[in-house]
């Protein structure tokens, strides 16, 4: 299985979310916790628009779309999408425990709830290349500027060929209680954004006062060698 990390930068568009230093200290946590869970240096695929290299991990370039930088995993995904699974994923969707290559159809994704798919952590199996090629094809001709409802329409439209995987593979901070509930334990994959408070406190401080703290001790350590994390809830939430 791979593990691909795509990191495409587009002046005024991509990079009002993130500037390049933020992106690169998110590309060297995933990396180094990658490293850290076992994956194999080989089996890390860094696919980038900018040269960056982290504990022999080498982005690679490929193509992407500036209309929508959100979609370029899938132009990432064209580029790995050969003999293997390929679990594509966003920059900020934390793999909190080992785990093995889920059981899917062509598609396994995982979804904000039990109707939408989430674009954040997908599998794909090379014989769904030809869905992954529809996707970029109809973001093209659309001129769309954001991949997520592309890729919904497209999988809705294939139910045979998409298998919709537990709240375990993405476990976000929306919908975070049934996320959280529904999810087979422990978690697999988180999905927050370190530097934002709302969404560190949901995952790691118990926000939603369920007793409960999804990251584990490991990745909650990690993340605190790359970022300034509180250790408590504010006292105004």
């Amino acid at each position: 299985m791979i593990n691909c990390l795509t990191a495409i930068t587009v002046p005024g568009s991509y990079g009002r979310r993130y500037d390049l230093d933020r992106i690169k200290i998110l590309l060297n946590a995933q990396i180094e916790n990658s490293l850290e869970l076992g994956w194999k240096p080989e089996d890390i695929r860094l696919l980038t628009n900018f040269d960056h290299e982290f504990m022999g991990i080498k982005g690679e370039r490929i193509q992407h779309n500036p209309l929508c930088p959100t979609a370029s995993k899938m132009y990432g995904l064209r580029h790995v999408l050969k003999d293997d699974v390929v679990w594509s994923h966003d920059l900020d969707a934390w793999q909190n425990y080992p785990f093995e290559c889920p059981e899917f159809k062509d598609v396994g994704a995982g979804t904000y709830n039990y109707r939408k798919f989430n674009g954040g952590s997908i599998f794909w199996k090379p014989s769904a290349i030809d869905l992954m090629e529809r996707i970029i094809e109809t973001l093209e001709c659309e001129s769309a500027t954001y991949e997520e409802n592309v890729l919904n329409r497209i999988f809705k439209a294939n139910p045979d060929r998409v298998t919709m995987l537990n709240f375990t593979y993405n476990v976000g901070c929306s919908n975070y209680r049934q996320r959280w509930n529904d999810s087979e334990k422990p978690v697999k994959v988180l999905h927050f954004h370190p530097y934002n408070r709302i969404a560190w406190e949901t995952q790691a401080l118990d926000r939603c006062g369920m007793g409960k703290k999804g990251i584990s001790d490991r990745l909650e350590s990690l993340l605190r060698k790359y970022y300034k994390l509180a250790t408590e809830l504010k006292e105004n939430k």
